[in-house]
């Protein structure tokens, strides 16, 4: 059997809708596909929707797909996906902020055709573009409206779910499916003292693993000596300190600004590999990379709340190894004199201690959008618990405004320039930049796995005859 077997430290319950780690992100590719994707081009193309029309009267008519099936075989409908999005609206109102203030109104005049009836002023490209991210695959929704994922429109179906092992099964039915695609997957949660960098090493089960450029080189050529598969991204992800719910004010702004304005970025990175340093959230080659960055040298003091104890520092062991560790609390400690105090929770975890606030910052990494710019900045900037806070929601009405810019050019300078004033004011702190990773065992082959995909995707693995 084509069977992949990987350790992930997922959200449970699973939901496509919810995306709290980078794992979930995975799960809503491989359980449900969205009306619309990106080509190789970068530009949407037909997803479960066959091909859409702007009608008069602010209307996006789709189209489904005339073979589009769920996995046991049914026929897809309209009144299926308008429960589908109504049901994530309803769930996750905070998180889909961006897609919710773009619609009015969803109808389904005909078992095949959705219309999406969009507010004044929404680019259709932008609306488009939401479309493609992974939040909004299409999912069975019960009549109770409960989830229902062993029935879906993605590549694969979950056979079977508890806490510590998801079981997921090819779907054949797929409107992408070819020969090649895994018919069995297998996700564990990792080992508590498994290093994602030396897991196939060190473990016989597993045969796909995704890490990051991180890992050491001694190691990457036992790898490469053993001739396991490997495939990288370019830089595709930013490790920065987060403010916490506790933080967000001016305090744990000018926390921020203090820390940027002594910080030698060296020095967090000693010891590792695979890294670019830099100062803004965007490495250069991306679209909200803003090559006239540049800060005001205004110093602040280091606020007294945080002179009277230590730092409070959120990690995740499967974010921070124990070098990265090291590293960052002998920074902190030279900076503001007081050795930090680090509160480790698992990744899968990492949602909910977000949510308590309890903490001063949060040290990880954080995906960066590309096709998509827009949708990375709604993640950063939208939700219950934003990435860069917006005190009396001054950034989230200036990217209300560039939202509805026309011309794209001019959209994208203003997101930049949000990013800017948003970093140079201690909302985020950026650090480096590092690549996705992913491993296999010899017969696994990454081959048809493109670059510009977010991860390796569990739909293009393949299996060397």
């Amino acid at each position: 059997m084509n069977q992949i077997r990987t350790y992930m430290a997922y959200s449970t319950p699973v939901d496509p809708a919810r995306l709290e780690v980078i794992p979930d992100m995975d799960l809503s590719y491989a359980l449900a596909s969205t009306l619309v994707e990106w080509g190789p081009d970068k530009k949407p193309v037909s997803g479960l929707a066959l091909e859409w029309e702007p009608l008069a009267g602010n209307i996006c008519q789709f189209r489904l797909r005339p073979e589009a099936k769920w996995s046991d075989g049914s026929p897809i409908l309209s009144q299926q996906i308008k429960k589908s999005f109504d049901r994530m609206f309803k769930k996750y109102p905070d998180d889909l902020r961006s897609l919710i203030n773009m619609i009015s109104e969803i109808k389904t005049p005909t078992k095949n055709t959705v219309e999406f009836i969009l507010r004044p002023g929404v680019v259709l490209k932008r609306f488009l573009g939401k479309l493609t991210e992974p939040n909004y695959g299409v999912v069975r929704v019960n009549t109770d409206d409960t989830l229902n994922l062993h029935v879906t429109t993605g590549p694969f179906y979950l056979q079977k779910s508890t806490s510590s092992e998801l079981v997921l099964k090819r779907n054949p039915n797929w409107h992408r499916f070819e020969g090649g695609v895994a018919e069995e997957v297998i996700i564990r949660r990792p080992p508590v003292k498994l290093s994602s960098e030396t897991a196939l090493l060190d473990d016989k089960w597993p045969n796909v693993i995704e890490t990051s450029s991180l890992i050491d080189s001694v190691t990457r050529s036992k790898y490469e000596a053993a001739h396991f598969s490997i495939w990288n991204r370019p830089k595709d992800k930013a490790f920065i300190f987060e403010l916490s719910l506790r933080s967000s004010n001016e305090n744990g702004f000018n926390l921020f600004r203090y820390i940027a304005a002594h910080i030698d970025r060296q020095n967090i990175t000693e010891n590792l590999s695979g890294f670019s340093l830099s100062e803004q959230l965007f490495p250069e080659g991306f679209e909200l990379f803003n090559p006239d960055y540049k800060c005001a040298k205004n110093e602040v003091p280091l606020p007294i709340i945080f002179k009277e104890r230590p730092l409070e520092i959120l990690i995740s062991p499967e974010r921070v190894n124990p070098q990265l560790r090291e590293n960052i609390r002998r920074t902190i400690l030279k900076i503001t004199g007081v050795a930090p105090t680090f509160i480790s929770v698992p990744l899968d975890k990492l949602g909910i201690s977000r949510k308590k606030g309890q903490y001063d910052f949060y040290a990880g990494t954080i995906g960066l959008a590309d096709p998509d710019p827009e949708g990375g900045m709604s993640y950063y900037f939208e939700g219950d618990v934003p990435v860069i806070p917006s005190l009396n929601n001054d950034f989230i009405q200036k990217l209300d405004k560039a939202r509805k810019e026309n011309d794209e050019t001019k959209a994208f300078r203003n997101m930049r320039l949000i990013l800017s004033d948003a970093t140079c004011q201690g909302r985020v702190l950026p650090l480096y930049h590092l690549s996705t990773l992913a491993l296999g065992r010899p017969e696994v082959d990454f081959s048809s796995i493109p670059e510009t995909d977010e991860s390796a995707t569990l739909s293009k693995i393949r299996f060397k005859r």
